[in-house]
């Protein structure tokens, strides 16, 4: 095993600091081969891997050799698995953690992972693995490496919802809970998953739609709203006033009981009219 990769083993054997919870970085993954031919896809898979799983922004160790030059692993073999020194490639790569990937044989293929925050040079977490030179590291153990990486919030993808609605002061429901008066900031909600969004305003009918998010995508919904027709009080129909005026007419009945018999938004009334 070459000394710089012995270095990098060893300092994924001692223990390291707990890992930051956070969110919506930019992680760049780098490779150091030893001389090593086998697992060629691993540092790709992982990139891969990462973008699919995790809604961070993903720097691939092709993207990388594409923004800094095929140097760039000269550099990464330099640094011997210093973090300071690998936190600096990932500066000028614009990313806020590096993961890198060193692969070393004697006798057993040796995988050594280390986690690295970009602004403080620190070591976030890291792993070891010793395999079989010619067994196949299959997307299942790039995933299991990841999860032992990362923080678990990390997988808890998310898209947005937003709401556009025309005119302020519409309130906003998202799964029957109240999010408040429009305007409103996207609603963030776990994908994929499937909301009802809920739009009321008074004296109209409320815009109800359901709607798919994926990960880390963006769904508007712009509701229409239309008023509502309300019902006429008992005493507005036209019919009414006819029965009165025609009960006025009379002169032989001085109190008279109308019972209406209409469908449910013409209710029973009783009318009372004065005496001669």
């Amino acid at each position: 095993m070459s000394k710089i990769l012995f270095r990098l083993v060893l300092l994924l054997l001692l223990a390291a600091p707990q890992a930051a919870e956070a969110t919506g970085r930019t992680i760049v993954v780098l490779e150091f081969r030893g001389g090593v031919r086998a697992a060629a896809h691993i540092s790709a898979g992982m990139a891969e891997e990462l973008a699919r799983l995790t809604s961070n922004v993903v720097i691939s160790p092709a993207e990388a050799r594409r923004r800094l030059g095929s140097s760039v692993d000269a550099e990464v073999a330099r640094c011997s698995g210093e973090p300071a020194c690998i936190a600096d490639i990932g500066r000028r790569l614009a990313a806020d953690e590096v993961i890198l990937v060193g692969l070393s044989q004697l006798g057993d293929l040796i995988v050594a992972i280390q986690r690295i925050d970009v602004q403080s040079g620190q070591v976030l977490s890291r792993l070891a693995d010793s395999l079989h030179p010619r067994r196949r590291i299959g997307a299942q153990a790039l995933v299991s490496y990841l999860r032992r990486l990362l923080p678990p919030t990390d997988f808890k993808r998310y898209g947005q919802i937003v709401v556009q609605s025309s005119r302020d002061g519409d309130e906003i429901f998202l799964d029957g809970a109240s999010q408040g008066l429009s305007p409103l900031p996207p609603l963030r909600v776990p994908a994929p998953g499937r909301y009802e969004v809920k739009v009321t305003r008074p004296g109209h009918v409320p815009f109800v739609a359901k709607l798919d998010v994926l990960p880390d995508a963006t769904v508007e919904v712009t509701p229409t709203l239309t008023r509502t027709s309300k019902p006429l009080k008992w005493y507005q129909h036209w019919w009414v006033w006819a029965i009165v005026g025609g009960v006025a007419a009379g002169t032989a009945t001085a109190v008279t009981a109308v019972t209406l018999t209409r469908p449910p938004e013409e209710v029973p009334a009783v009318i009372q009219l004065p005496g001669p």
